[in-house]
């Protein structure tokens, strides 16, 4: 069933549309001319939805970066860094929410690409360290952060906000809670922290091979 929900997601990533105005940041319209990198990625949300560690490990560069600090890289450090061969391992979250936040572009003849389209097609005027994006449709913004005694204050769709570095958490809630203000102060409240998405939030990197495409990097941070 999992695996249907993925697969499922990856055919309305190729036909959402990219809608600009102002404070909005939708999904563009994926466009991907190298069959090679749409097979690819195809397989790569099919993987996920089974957690198949094989066939990550043999799409994986043997140089592979995980983070930004600490040792050269290699598969045997993105073991050790995401905990892969455990059970609980996070690495499988991580990457399912990066699928679904949305892709970009191919540009023709690049031998990269990287996913999601928050990172390298984050606009310009919108400050990367001090804005995130609200993901999804319709997500509520209340006014204290928990389900049970707030108000829904209004709803946000692909809306770029302020963070006001105020996260709470409700005791009886497993989700983390932002702070957050629209760009034009009409709107403050609270949002849950899985609807944030910043600049610099995990991403993950293909480099085109003569074998094919391989996962370069999967790494969070600026």
């Amino acid at each position: 069933m999992k695996q249907t929900i993925f697969f499922t997601a990856f055919c309305l990533l190729l036909s959402s549309g990219h809608l600009s105005a102002q404070d909005k940041f939708y999904p563009p319209t994926v466009e991907i001319s190298d069959h090679t990198l749409s097979r690819f990625l195809t397989e790569l949300t099919l993987a996920v939805g089974k957690k198949d560690k094989d066939f990550i490990l043999k799409h994986m560069d043997p140089n592979v970066k995980s983070s930004f600090g600490g040792g050269d890289g290699g598969i045997e450090e993105f073991k050790t860094y995401w905990d892969f061969e455990k059970d609980n391992t996070k690495f499988w979250d991580e990457l399912e929410s990066i699928l679904l936040i949305g892709w970009p572009k191919y540009e023709k003849g690049s031998e990269s690409y990287s996913i999601p389209y928050t990172f390298d097609h984050w606009p310009d005027y919108f400050d990367s360290y001090e804005h995130y994006l609200v993901i999804g449709t319709n997500v509520n913004v209340r006014s204290a952060p928990n389900t049970e005694n707030s108000k829904v204050l209004g709803q946000l769709n692909y809306q770029i906000v302020k963070q006001n570095n105020s996260v709470q958490q409700d005791p009886d809630d497993k989700y983390q809670w932002s702070n957050i203000s629209t760009l034009d102060g009409k709107l403050t409240g609270y949002v849950y922290e899985k609807y944030l998405v910043s600049a610099f939030g995990y991403r993950m990197v293909f480099t085109k091979t003569k074998n094919g495409w391989v996962i370069s990097s999967f790494l969070a941070g600026d």
